[in-house]
């Protein structure tokens, strides 16, 4: 899209234009922008210059230019608009995705891929779901997502699903899916078949629409860099919970950390009998105070319901460091939580506390 607003600036126009209807996703997606610009106290010329020519009276280069008019309202611009959610790790993502723009339709439920991009650790899908039906809060296409390359390895387990959903409009929903490749292979190219059967309700699982939606697209992974880090180098213990970062895999777009919890959750909780769960969250600043957001896969987790200690190993995806940090914090958030009477749902034992700090050095 960096691209396509580059090359609005050097169009020389000479024709009268007409004004067109711009979708509400496009709309948004400026609106956004222009809201996020404001605060930075300028905007660049080449928004400027594209923004000009997208909202309110939009103009239409149909008839000189059907290639730009056709991908004008959807390619690319998904990514942009989670900007403000505290999982929003795709700063880079536009850069570097796939163009795929394929749409299926299926019992009056439009639903668009618009872009992907596969860095090795994490398959992230950007698509649109419209429809004339209140599809509730948090709509999302429900199904399989499958690769020839996978060899079947993911098909019960060893990956993670999460979902990003923004409303559009009252009859358009923006979905970042991301699947999370956690325990199995990580090929280079993979073809991906992506079968729907259910627009789903996030908030309200019974709420769903039949249909049948079918993608299929390529996608090659790019480069990534791995370090180890052996012998409990990066670490901290306190009060029976020891917690390792044993890896740590950048690529292009995105960072991921990737831990060990040792959690003796009878002492932590000073329960035998009744059901306590513990669970570890994380917060992430640099040397220079930057806070990073993090989508986090916590693995199995810390539950009384283990006969003996057990080792969780989750994972933190964020975005690239800053070029200038020379080290993180990474803080540990302890919750312990029990069953409420009479119900399913856990409710908190005390106050969340942390404890002490991993300080983990970046090589340049």
């Amino acid at each position: 899209m960096k691209k396509l607003y580059k090359q609005f600036n050097h169009l020389n126009i000479e024709m009268e234009l007409e004004p067109m209807e711009v979708s509400d996703l496009e709309k948004e997606r400026v609106k956004k922008n222009l809201i996020k610009n404001k605060k930075k106290r300028y905007i660049s010329r080449n928004f400027s210059v594209a923004a000009a020519l997208l909202v309110a009276s939009s103009i239409t280069f149909s008839f000189a230019f059907p290639t730009i008019a056709a991908k004008l309202p959807i390619m690319g611009d998904i990514f942009e608009l989670f900007n403000n959610d505290e999982e929003y790790v795709f700063e880079k993502h536009n850069t570097y995705s796939t163009e795929i723009g394929i749409s299926e339709e299926s019992n009056g439920i439009d639903v668009t891929v618009t872009d992907a991009v596969y860095d090795g650790e994490n398959i992230t899908i950007a698509y649109t779901i419209k429809s004339e039906h209140d599809l509730g809060a948090r709509p999302i296409l429900d199904g399989n997502l499958v690769a020839d390359e996978f060899e079947n390895e993911y098909e019960y387990s060893g990956y993670a699903e999460n979902y990003i959903i923004e409303k559009i409009s009252e009859k358009e929903y923006a979905v970042v899916y991301i699947y999370e490749l956690i325990k199995g292979p990580k090929p280079d190219k993979i073809h991906i078949t992506w079968q729907g059967g259910t627009i789903i309700d996030l908030n309200n699982v019974n709420n769903t629409f039949q249909g049948d939606w079918s993608f299929q697209f390529s996608l090659n992974a790019l480069e990534s860099e791995t370090q180890k880090f052996t012998g409990g180098s990066i670490i901290t213990e306190e009060d029976s919970i020891e917690i390792l970062v044993t890896k740590m895999t950048e690529t292009p777009i995105s960072t991921t950390l990737y831990l060990s919890e040792g959690v003796d959750i009878r002492l932590i909780a000073e329960e035998d009998e009744e059901l306590r769960v513990v669970q570890i969250e994380y917060t992430v600043f640099d040397n220079l105070g930057n806070k990073y957001n993090t989508i986090h896969y916590r693995d199995i987790g810390h539950s009384t319901d283990f006969p003996k200690t057990r080792h969780s190993y989750p994972r933190l995806t964020t975005t690239n460091f800053h070029e200038k940090a020379t080290s993180l914090t990474i803080t540990p958030i302890i919750n312990i939580y029990k069953k409420k009477e009479n119900d399913t749902l856990l409710e908190l034992v005390k106050e969340p506390y942390t404890i002490e700090p991993i300080y983990m050095p970046l090589n340049k």
